[in-house]
């Protein structure tokens, strides 16, 4: 018997938006949401916060959530340390986070710090940029380990991604066992298949950079012992 999944990533703190899209993805009866991260970083962190609980356990769907950069961003611990480097982009981000955390409440935070970084379903991998981005993301030997995520920032997945990159994406999926990922980030939605690997990028639901300016979101209908039978274009609403 199959069944409905939803992904959504990159809210941006746009509560209305994230409301439009839950209204949806309530009217198609699914049955699992995923979030595939940047929830907080805009006007309305508590609120989309809040809202992704409350309607999650209002209407009995399971919320699974991974972090994106943002919420990545808010669980950097010795956060004052990184005063030292006066580069006005870190200043910057520095007073955003700090934002972001006096507008969320302590049951807030310790839902975002419980999430994960990546999720495995079945044989699809999920994560906000990309499994590359992950794995690079770590490699500055320079850079204390807990600060390395704070001065990375991943291109992510786009549909004009370099050859020799994608690639290096299949040649990983490939090691990895991973038939799909799905993935957002660049706000830019796109389906591809290569071969038997396809790769999903889900867009935006609060911050749209395709030149689309509503909420976009992608649905899956799954089949028993496939982690998906069939796509629904990246724009749910």
């Amino acid at each position: 018997m199959s069944a409905k999944v939803a992904f959504i990533s990159d809210i941006h703190g746009n509560s209305p938006a994230l409301q439009a899209v839950l209204d949806d993805i309530q009217r198609e009866k699914c049955a699992e949401v995923f979030m595939l991260g940047d929830i907080v970083n805009g006007m309305d962190p508590h609120g989309c916060v809040q809202l992704l609980r409350n309607w999650g356990s209002a209407n009995d769907v399971k919320i699974s959530c991974i972090k994106g950069n943002a919420e990545a961003y808010l669980m950097t611990p010795e956060r004052d340390s990184l005063r030292k480097y006066d580069e006005d982009w870190n200043q910057e981000v520095i007073a955003l986070v700090q934002w972001f955390e006096e507008h969320l409440s302590k049951s807030d935070l310790d839902w975002v710090a419980s999430f994960p970084d990546t999720l495995r379903w079945n044989d699809a991998y999920l994560v906000h940029d990309s499994p590359i981005d992950r794995i690079q993301s770590q490699s500055a030997a320079d850079i204390k380990p807990q600060h390395r995520e704070w001065f990375f920032h991943g291109p992510g997945i786009t549909p004009k991604m370099a050859e020799p990159e994608w690639q290096t994406l299949l040649e990983y999926m490939d090691r990895e066992n991973i038939a799909q990922v799905f993935c957002g980030h660049t706000h830019l939605p796109f389906q591809r298949e290569i071969g038997h690997r396809a790769v999903c990028n889900v867009g935006s639901a609060g911050a749209p950079l395709d030149g689309d300016p509503r909420p976009s979101w992608v649905l899956v209908e799954t089949a028993p012992g496939r982690a998906s039978d069939h796509y629904h274009p990246p724009r749910g609403i």
